[in-house]
């Protein structure tokens, strides 16, 4: 009969803590995915991102955060339903009925487990991949950026100084009736000089790595000189190629969030060592916090059921915190590679342990006070 009552208030226990867990997460995922939906817009209507990666950009934006969705939402599901059970008395019925604290902490203990294997695919395996797909899409998006902005009709700064102008755009990108001006800056000589070409027809080409793009003019005639004088030089060409460079390339320094594992391991790299480390707090932070919020969320007798939620934001703010700290402090140099972020864990189990014990250390001096009075 005890293994029975056993077994039903576990799947009770565990149907409370899963609801009220994954209705956080969805409130939370709800306010990331608006959040990122107005940022995302903005892009692609300022022409830096084009409008067929809306979707995906969510998608990713989803994966790189769920590492902050997943411990939250876990700890304040962990706490909304633990205290409703404790303020509507079915735990305290429980245990009236010989049933001990170890069905509860298995209960929660099987969703910890279960949202700390989705946070370590996150960590190890999608978010990676994220990160190195919002990169090349962000690459994508600065190479083509130009070719997108250009319209029939209107002036269009192509970087490095240089207006590109055309009346219409046929078939297969080709450019009717161009004017082209850049300035001219290859020394101190040719200061204040600028490049006029006026062409029946031209195409717009970009370098795969974007730092170097090319208009290729036809047809037409080039003038070279400078504005308010009468030394001007004329040519006329059947095709010319005008390469620009652009104010920037995309490429930069390898990201530590989108390297593999073994990449990270094999680099003495701060930056990688940090995000090793962190990749493995973030899944740490689920097994931490799901044990810690059993005995947080117990309340005591005409307690509401919200009264620890402030307890489990406080705790979770000051882990947050400590772990990027933490991380900063290992891209330095300044915490050996050895500790990684294992003391973040230590001291915020520590202060945990603290807020279970303060309320019944209060309660012990309160209970003191009038004894020694007396």
């Amino acid at each position: 009969m005890r293994r029975r009552i056993g077994g039903i208030l576990f799947r009770h226990v565990l149907r409370e803590v899963g609801v009220a867990s994954l209705g956080v997460a969805l409130v939370l995922l709800a306010l990331l995915v608006t959040n990122q939906l107005a940022f995302v817009l903005e892009r692609v209507a300022e022409g830096t991102l084009p409008g067929d990666v809306v979707l995906e950009m969510l998608r990713i934006s989803v994966t790189e955060n769920a590492g902050v969705i997943l411990p939250i939402s876990l700890l304040l599901g962990i706490t909304v339903a633990l205290g409703r059970l404790y303020h509507d008395s079915e735990l305290t019925a429980a245990q009236a009925c010989g049933m001990g604290p170890s069905t509860v902490y298995a209960a929660v203990g099987s969703v910890t487990l279960s949202v700390a294997l989705l946070a370590a695919w996150i960590a190890f395996e999608a978010g990676p991949l994220s990160a190195q797909r919002r990169l090349q899409i962000r690459g994508e998006a600065l190479r083509t950026a130009l070719v997108r902005g250009l319209a029939p009709g209107q002036f269009r700064s192509l970087g490095g100084g240089a207006v590109l102008y055309f009346r219409e755009q046929g078939e297969e990108g080709v450019l009717r009736d161009v004017f082209f001006e850049r300035r001219v800056a290859r020394g101190e000589s040719d200061e204040g000089r600028v490049e006029v070409v006026l062409a029946a027809s031209a195409r717009y080409t970009l370098a795969p790595d974007g730092s170097l793009a090319a208009v290729v003019l036809h047809d037409g005639r080039h003038y070279v000189g400078q504005p308010g004088s009468g030394a001007w030089r004329t040519m006329r060409f059947r095709e010319q190629t005008v390469p620009i460079h652009q104010p920037g390339s995309v490429k930069s320094a390898p990201r530590a969030d989108g390297q593999t594992l073994s990449a990270l391991l094999a680099s003495d790299d701060g930056r990688y060592r940090a995000e090793f480390h962190w990749r493995i707090a973030s899944v740490a932070i689920i097994f931490v916090l799901g044990a810690l919020a059993v005995p947080i969320a117990r309340l005591r007798p005409r307690q509401g059921r919200h009264a620890r939620i402030i307890w489990v934001v406080m705790l979770y703010a000051v882990y947050a915190n400590l772990l990027i700290s933490g991380r900063t402090l290992i891209e330095k140099g300044d915490v050996p590679a050895w500790l990684g972020l294992w003391w973040v864990h230590a001291v915020v189990v520590a202060l945990g342990l603290a807020i279970v014990k303060l309320p019944g250390t209060l309660a012990r001096i309160r209970h003191r006070r009038p004894q020694m009075a007396g």
